[in-house]
């Protein structure tokens, strides 16, 4: 089986492998899951179905619809519908899925972690996710007896693979049938995987299934999705959507759906990331277009409106935008909207400079010209966030892979920029739990590192924290391990990288965001130098900074009028050389000695010497050799007055 083939060759046989490379492997675990209550909010319910049960009798009526809309809300099935919670409801996975959210079918129990870790056997497909129904009434409609002539179906759309891993030729995907009067199961459909990867397939495909037989047409009728999968990890995706159960179908011609909808959460207000520290954000910032993906899943174009609304707080509306009328065409014709007022709106607006933490919310709505009903209005509306914590971010927060990087010493980096000087406390890693694939955790060492921007990648390194390992088993799979450094950082404005090396040839496995694209600023090195990721996506590692923390007597003046000092080279191996400048000749007197001192990123001293001018102008050096690399400050003072400082770079 392809996938487990490729990972067995690169946990075992990382040594024999002439040439190093990144890539992208399957997690074991889900960070998406959440603990707790497995209900869906009563908010967030369907609530035509709902009101339908308390209408008619305790179980459903049909039409029994669901199109998973609520997965921008949990990752859980809406329990007014099904029975089970072992699927995960998501935005990330699909490819183009006919509406937004699906539930997807994989390898891992309803808490993101394998049902069997410790599976042996790499090659089997075993019974894992199951999503079923809750009982059905399909005897009576109303007043009427349903009856085989009546044309009860259900449809529904799937994908394989989508983002996730391609299932082989012996993982499944079943649809079973329970008859009432017998309690019963039987499997009334199925598709297997794939002999190949599939990475080109991004089509959900139709699924119909008659209900045709008489022992079907009872009260309590249900029916069920279930998968066979390597239950060892994050493997062998199917993605289901669009599920239809009612009378009066026809498998040739009930194809399509009467449906405007969103396919995706917009794109971030933000131009650079998905999230950023507040502390950071300037008003260039903000991106000047966001990306909205809309999809008219009927037979004929629809006339539309989008509109959006910035709310800040739970209440308070900062902006509205209406984008108008266009006429959406057939998604199987032209795809999505493509009209830039709709698919491309302008931000008209701009969020202020924050003075702490925020949650922008932006409300997104579609509708349809007219009086025409659509087939199912919960997915016309998308709400997003957009937050301003204390940390940078990429990635949307779901993990769709796990990014990794061959070799021993392998490096990978992201690229930051400070606005202003700031510290760098801790960073946040998404890393793997790889289960029964993981050798000795003693030995996945990996140390985070900051690195300095060399033009076109990480340039000379500027710290090195101590040596760490991968968190994943003491902190659950909804939460990014936080690794606080040992020395926090005081890092002047400019770009860095900050990443980590690792200490294992066969890579360790950080989680990748597919959605987000920012591989521009993912930078790899395992063992040829520095190269930028090819990879569609975003590696899920997150600096996290505090409050600007300037070292004591510190007061950095960039264009003194006193007196100037020049320092080269920077960064220095072990010597600096500087040059004294005094613009003012009042500051020379018998008693003008000027000191330098030179502080650690802690605003501790580390070096001081004095220097007596007799003149404007002096030059000297100072041997360094004795300081760690890193970063530092150098300041020349007066009396106790700092005159000028100016960040230096160690490094031998």
């Amino acid at each position: 089986m392809i996938k487990k083939n490729n990972i067995i060759y690169m946990l075992l046989f990382t040594t024999i492998v002439t040439f190093a490379q990144e890539g992208l492997r399957p997690t074991t675990a889900n960070i998406n899951y959440l603990y707790g209550d497995l209900k869906v909010s009563k908010k967030h319910n369907n609530t035509q179905q709902t009101t339908k049960v308390a209408n008619t009798s305790t179980n459903l009526p049909i039409p029994f619809i669901e199109d998973f809309y609520y997965a921008q809300y949990t990752n859980y099935p809406n329990q007014v519908l099904w029975n089970d919670s072992s699927t995960y409801i998501n935005n990330g996975y699909p490819i183009a899925p006919p509406s937004i959210g699906v539930a997807t079918f994989d390898g891992l129990n309803k808490y993101g972690y394998p049902y069997q870790p410790n599976l042996s056997n790499l090659n089997s497909s075993l019974p894992a996710d199951t999503l079923t129904s809750k009982p059905i009434n399909l005897k009576t409609v109303g007043s009427q007896t349903l009856q085989l002539s009546d044309s009860v179906g259900l449809s529904f759309f799937y994908q394989a693979r989508g983002n996730g891993d391609s299932p082989e030729i012996t993982d499944t995907l079943l649809v079973d049938f329970k008859n009432p009067l017998t309690n019963t199961w039987t499997t009334v459909w199925y598709m297997r995987g794939n002999t190949s990867p599939n990475t080109n397939d991004t089509i959900f495909k139709r699924g119909f299934i008659w209900v045709d037989s008489a022992y079907y047409l009872n009260d309590g009728f249900q029916f069920r999705f279930r998968n066979k999968a390597t239950t060892a990890g994050n493997f062998d995706h199917w993605h289901v959507d669009y599920i239809k159960l009612d009378k009066l179908r026809s498998q040739l011609a009930d194809t399509t759906y009467n449906d405007l909808t969103f396919g995706f959460i917009p794109s971030p207000l933000l131009k650079n990331y998905s999230e950023m520290p507040w502390q950071q954000y300037t008003t260039s910032d903000m991106a000047k277009t966001i990306s909205v993906r809309i999809r008219n899943n009927d037979n004929v174009p629809i006339f539309m409106t989008y509109s959006n609304t910035v709310i800040s707080g739970s209440v308070t509306p900062i902006n509205t935008y209406n984008g108008g009328q266009t006429n959406l065409g057939v998604f199987k014709k032209t795809g999505w909207e493509k009209d830039t007022v709709h698919s491309r709106p302008i931000l008209g607006y701009t969020i202020a400079p924050l003075t702490d933490s925020a949650d922008i919310k932006i409300q997104h709505i579609i509708g349809r010209s007219g009086a025409a009903t659509d087939f199912n209005n919960n997915n016309d509306t998308v709400i997003q966030h957009q937050r301003f914590k204390n940390y940078y971010a990429y990635d949307d927060g779901t993990c769709e892979a796990g990014y990794y990087v061959l070799g021993q010493g392998g490096k990978m980096a992201v690229k930051f920029n400070l606005n202003f000087l700031d510290t760098l406390r801790s960073v946040r890693i998404y890393f793997d739990p790889v289960g029964a694939l993981t050798l000795a955790q003693s030995s996945y060492k990996f140390r985070i590192n900051i690195w300095q921007n060399g033009g076109a990648g990480p340039g000379l390194l500027l710290y090195r924290d101590s040596v760490n390992y991968p968190k994943y088993y003491n902190i659950g799979f909804n939460a990014y391990a936080d690794y606080t450094l040992t020395t926090k950082q005081i890092l002047p404005q400019g770009t860095y990288y900050i990443g980590i090396q690792q200490q294992v040839a066969n890579g360790i496995t950080i989680g990748f965001d597919k959605n987000l694209n920012h591989n521009q600023n993912l930078y790899f090195d395992s063992g040829s130098g520095w190269t930028q990721s090819s990879i569609f996506g975003s590696l899920m590692l997150r600096p996290v900074f505090g409050k600007k923390i300037i070292p004591v007597g510190l007061n950095e003046l960039a264009n003194n009028q006193q007196a100037s000092i020049y320092i080269y080279p920077n960064p220095s191996n072990g010597i600096i050389n500087y040059k004294l400048n005094i613009k003012q000749e009042a500051l020379l007197n018998s008693n003008s000695t000027f000191e330098i001192k030179i502080y650690n990123t802690l605003g501790q001293a580390v070096h001081q010497s004095f220097v007596k001018l007799s003149g404007v102008e002096a030059e000297s050096s100072i041997n360094v050799g004795d300081l760690s690399n890193g970063i530092y400050y150098l300041s020349l003072q007066l009396n106790n007055q700092t005159l000028q400082t100016q960040k230096i770079i160690i490094q031998h």
